[in-house]
């Protein structure tokens, strides 16, 4: 089952008590994806269950019993068609209106857009993408402008001659799934968020420690190197007393890390200091064996 079919069956678990928020609920319905069909009205949804559901609010506000019927392209996808007037009244009026739905209380809002999910959008997991959209049947514009009015700053975009509306922005989308109740997605979705940044985090510190292991263990087969080059040529005693102390030090323990050479060395050094000193190495080594470099 795919996340956004999770949240829909949970949405069918949890009733709307009142009857204002129910009305709401089902002009949702119609509104994003009823379209008059040959006198009566269609409404597509994307399985039984769903259709099944849906024919209850359509039985309750637009006194139809509808039929379901499979669409003549095949697939899961159910189609209620019924007669009703006052559905038609209403999908009429849908372009004329200024609002797409009455607010009688409070939580009228949240059950309209809890039917817009319902019956015409789509979430991706939140662990591979963020992306909530919206594909209406009718009115795109409108729903665009209510999304707009809740904080929902959608944008659109055309896909087989049709618009539909879709949100990226992982804040937003859990403020709309918290807006209409669904808790579970919003708290799904700032856990994705979190295990992201931390994964990040952790890849970035994982680079940078890798970065300057490898810098390190270069820098150290270039000091060896010369090193060597410099006791091949007898130089090594031209070194100043402890530079040339800290160069058999190097050659003698060459697996050694710089905090680890540090810690064997007599007498004790501290590791910055034995990098200075491995740098002065290098630099002596510039003058008296040609060609060498830093």
């Amino acid at each position: 089952m795919s996340f956004s079919s999770e949240l829909k069956s949970e949405i069918i678990e949890q009733p709307i008590k009142a009857s204002c928020c129910r009305k709401a609920f089902a002009c949702a319905l119609l509104a994003s994806k009823a379209k008059e069909q040959n006198g009566t009205v269609a409404l597509r949804l994307e399985n039984d269950v769903q259709a099944e559901f849906a024919s209850k609010y359509v039985e309750e506000f637009f006194g139809a019993s509808p039929v379901t019927a499979r669409p003549k392209s095949g697939g899961r996808c159910r189609v209620l068609e019924f007669a009703s007037k006052s559905a038609m009244r209403y999908l009429d009026s849908i372009h004329s209106q200024s609002a797409l739905y009455s607010v009688k209380c409070p939580a009228c809002e949240a059950a309209f857009f809890k039917g817009l999910f319902f019956a015409a959008g789509r979430i991706s997991d939140p662990s591979k993408q963020y992306l909530l959209e919206f594909s209406t049947a009718n009115a795109s514009d409108k729903f665009l402008e209510a999304l707009s009015g809740i904080g929902v700053d959608a944008r659109t975009t055309v896909r087989n001659g049709r618009t539909d509306i879709y949100v990226k922005k992982s804040s937003i989308i859990e403020d709309f799934f918290a807006f209409i109740g669904l808790n579970s997605a919003a708290f799904a979705f700032m856990n994705a968020k979190i295990e992201s940044e931390f994964r990040n985090n952790t890849n970035r510190i994982v680079n940078c420690e890798t970065n300057n292991i490898s810098k390190s263990v270069t820098a150290s087969h270039k000091q060896i190197s010369v090193i060597d080059e410099l006791e091949r040529a007898n130089l090594l005693s031209s070194l100043p007393e402890e530079l040339e102390a800290t160069a058999r030090l190097r050659i003698k323990y060459r697996d050694l890390s710089l905090s680890q050479l540090a810690a064997v060395a007599v007498p004790a050094i501290s590791k910055s200091g034995l990098s200075h000193r491995l740098k002065k190495i290098m630099e002596y080594a510039e003058t008296l064996l040609p060609g060498v470099k830093k």
